[in-house]
């Protein structure tokens, strides 16, 4: 296995391995590694089915059951990310900053995106890395930081009013619900629990509010702070410095840690098709 760096901060390409339910348990050992390490990992020019990707997936771990989304028909683990050319003003399904399902007690680990029919050019995903965010944090405001907990809810994506939006995509079945509106506080700062890294878990889609040292507290100072750290944790943690930016190719696998990274799929390639299949991996409830 050859793993090359893609740039400073996160992301490495993965050459010399073909992904499969069959991997040698030494070789998916090494395969982690990389992925805690890197926190997105590119593997090129894979074939993997439903299933195969699926059974692949476990062996990073157990599946995460995927909320709103409905799965592919016959296979209950994988659901297809896919826009036809025919639907150019449709929202773009992961078009917004985020980490994937957040809002849940225990967020994904890892996902598994394998690209099947992608854009010639146009539909590129970016990567932020909050390791990397947190360590360029000023020591005071980390300090404040370790006070704070963010009020997670899946209300901006999933919420009744906008099950309109996700109609657009004839080729995904996205059933919204008031259970969107439940919400639940994790940590701002967080300890990755195989590296020990410290980082941000943040991101301004699922992020709702804040709670601790003096916002959220029902003043209208603390209102006013809360909205004006929202703004600033959001424009600060997708800073550019901080990313990392793939082209697709029919045939990738792209791998990533939620525990450390959030993301966004540009919305550039109207008029033309992308399909990916996408799996999660279960992950342990955010802690510090």
């Amino acid at each position: 296995m050859i793993v090359s760096r893609l740039t400073g901060v996160l992301g490495a390409r993965v050459d010399g391995v073909v992904l499969s339910p069959d991997m040698d348990s030494g070789l998916v050992a090494e395969l982690r590694s990389a992925l805690v390490t890197h926190e997105v990992l590119v593997v090129p020019d894979q074939r993997l089915s439903p299933d195969e990707q699926a059974e692949f997936s476990h062996l990073l771990g157990s599946y995460s059951p995927v909320p709103f989304v409905q799965p592919v028909p016959e296979h209950p683990e994988v659901i297809k990310v896919v826009k036809e050319a025919t639907e150019p003003e449709a929202f773009n399904f992961g078009g917004v900053w985020h980490s994937d399902f957040s809002f849940l007690d225990a967020p994904p680990a890892f996902t598994v995106l394998h690209a099947l029919d992608v854009p010639d050019v146009g539909g590129d995903t970016v990567w932020a890395s909050m390791t990397a965010a947190h360590d360029q944090l000023p020591e005071e405001m980390r300090q404040q930081f370790e006070a704070i907990t963010c009020v997670h809810s899946a209300s901006a994506s999933y919420s009744p009013a906008q099950q309109s939006l996700h109609s657009g995509l004839s080729g995904m079945d996205i059933r919204t619900s008031e259970s969107a509106e439940e919400t639940r506080e994790h940590p701002l700062l967080v300890t990755h629990p195989e590296s020990g890294r410290r980082s941000l878990f943040f991101n301004g889609t699922y992020v709702r509010g804040l709670r601790g040292s003096g916002i959220g507290d029902g003043t209208d100072e603390g209102a006013h702070e809360e909205r004006r750290l929202l703004t600033w944790l959001h424009e600060f943690s997708t800073h550019v410095r901080f990313t990392f930016r793939h082209r697709w190719s029919n045939g990738d696998v792209v791998l990533w840690d939620n525990r450390t990274t959030q993301h966004v799929a540009l919305n550039d390639y109207a008029g033309q098709r992308r399909e990916l299949n996408r799996t999660t991996v279960a992950g342990p409830e955010p802690a510090t």
